[in-house]
């Protein structure tokens, strides 16, 4: 088989979606290792990739709302001149810049796995398959289209040096505890929360029953949910409260310095485990089956309320999620001890 000299994938965000696709990126630089490998991407998703050792080229695409925010972009995919346009976003969006790349193949999944009639937009298809199984394999598909079996599962999420010591200097303000305890306390889908509430018991209960410190994690738009958890548990020195203050890479960081995460169904949930430590991901109206934490699915939470999952973004009154207590959940983080 004779190979694209060069490969654009289109994979805009989100977080989680992107950290899912790393096994494919790395399985085509693998396969074809002298093949240019371009990324389009979105800045929210960037950080995490940047600097990735499969990837050649990124190419940024801002949403500012305007049409030069695209055309900046579509200049940029013309420059970079694909041999091969791969569309794993399959939106009305990512099929703007797959027709307009100006490339002859443009490969996308099936039509009964495409969104917004994406798949108008491309004109060869990886063959039907299970829209169930979990995105890595379903990602992992356009490896085998292109002939590429058997493609070894390998992330590589790129943390340098310094991220690690920067979050080791945040550790640092922890006064005693023996080990730590990351609790990731936020969520893009409102659905996907776990309450204020049940997330301040867990901490009390890792708190009072054992030696490890307890670090809350999420962006900016966590820092409400955050400083509220920290007042319902009460002033302790084995909490502390990192919502809004790292970057994503720094977040990985300190992920890899806890003994265990725990996390709702979000991007960094799909850090920590494609990053290899041990995570714990609550789920209520999503199937983890198809996008939980990819490397340890074992150890999800999962509500078994009758109404999900629903896959809905959001829910009158979080049934799914209240149904998870802080003791299954304090059970969970250490059954292997």
């Amino acid at each position: 088989m004779t190979y694209p000299g060069k490969i654009l994938i289109i994979k805009l965000g989100s977080i989680g979606d992107v950290v899912n696709s790393l096994p494919l990126v790395n399985a085509l630089k693998a396969g074809m290792p002298e093949m240019e490998l371009g990324w389009l991407i979105e800045p929210k998703s960037y950080p995490i990739v940047e600097g990735h050792r499969s990837v050649d080229r990124f190419i940024i695409h801002q949403r500012s709302g305007r049409i030069s925010g695209a055309g900046d972009a579509l200049k940029e995919i013309r420059e970079f001149k694909p041999d091969l346009v791969i569309d794993l976003q399959r939106i009305l969006r990512s099929s703007f810049f797959t027709i307009f790349s100006g490339c002859r193949r443009r490969l996308g999944f099936d039509r009964r796995r495409c969104k917004e009639y994406s798949w108008l937009s491309t004109n060869e298809k990886i063959s039907p398959g299970d829209p169930k199984v979990h995105m890595v394999y379903q990602y992992l598909e356009f490896a085998g289209y292109l002939g590429l079996a058997d493609p070894e599962i390998n992330f590589y999420l790129p943390i340098s040096d310094r991220d690690r010591e920067e979050a080791a200097k945040l550790l640092l303000q922890t006064k005693t505890g023996k080990g730590v305890i990351s609790l990731n306390i936020g969520a893009a889908k409102p659905s996907n929360r776990w309450p204020e509430e049940q997330w301040a018991e867990l901490t009390a209960l890792i708190i009072d029953r054992t030696d490890r410190a307890v670090v809350l994690t999420g962006g900016s738009e966590d820092s409400g949910r955050g400083s509220l958890i920290t007042s319902l548990v009460g002033n302790r020195e084995r909490l502390l409260d990192f919502t809004g203050r790292t970057s994503l890479k720094q977040l990985g960081g300190l992920f890899l310095s806890a003994d265990t995460v725990v996390t709702g169904d979000t991007g960094p949930m799909h850090i920590a485990s494609a990053l290899g430590g041990r995570t714990i991901g609550l789920f209520g109206p999503a199937d983890p089956g198809r996008t939980g934490p990819f490397n340890h699915l074992d150890l999800v939470v999962r509500s078994r309320v009758s109404c999900a999952p629903c896959g809905r973004r959001n829910c009158p009154d979080l049934k799914c999620m209240k149904a998870i207590s802080a003791e299954e959940v304090y059970r969970k983080i250490f059954s292997g001890d």
